[in-house]
């Protein structure tokens, strides 16, 4: 399956991309966390805080729809990691699919399409994080070419400490 549409989202999409977001991140952690869902805030407000990144004109959002919903998600920005430049190098923060589209072709038209954004916006090198748990992701990204570059850190975002290691991919042509 591909996806019918892609499109750049806009802040009327947060609660969609939400819904997205949450089913995907349960379906691939909730046998590894132990209580869930983790603490954190509710879903208004995780709504609310996507329709500020939506809102942020530096993080740039792609949407894929099939018959007219939206079933995955991507978004594209200059790094944030205090040991990486922000102005050659961008981070794929998130990308995600709803579960029923896993292993679709989804996620690597959504990821291309990334990689073609960062371009356009002139950056080098896109980098990302994922985490040790998540062998499904790790072994995606490599299939695109992604390599892990040595960076890792506890990741923020979970209750049990899961290390988190950082991939990056040239984007530069190797013939240019």
């Amino acid at each position: 399956m591909t996806a019918e549409r892609l499109r750049d989202a806009s802040v009327d999409d947060a609660a969609s991309i939400e819904a997205v977001h949450y089913a995907s991140r349960e379906a691939a952690y909730r046998s590894h966390v132990s209580q869930w869902p983790p603490a954190g805030p509710g879903r208004a407000e995780r709504v609310a805080r996507w329709a500020r990144w939506l809102a942020n004109e530096d993080i740039h959002c792609i949407v894929a729809e099939r018959h007219g919903e939206l079933v995955g998600f991507v978004t594209v920005r200059g790094a944030t990691d205090s040991d990486l430049t922000p102005d050659d190098i961008a981070e794929m923060p998130t990308l995600y699919i709803t579960p029923g589209h896993w292993r679709s072709g989804l996620g690597t038209v959504l990821c291309r399409a990334a990689l073609e954004r960062a371009r356009e916006l002139g950056f080098e090198v896109l980098v990302l994080w994922v985490l040790e748990i998540n062998e499904r992701a790790r072994a995606f990204y490599a299939s695109l070419g992604f390599e892990p570059d040595g960076a890792s850190r506890i990741d923020p975002g979970t209750p049990e400490a899961f290390e988190a290691h950082r991939y990056r991919l040239e984007l530069r042509d190797p013939d240019a």
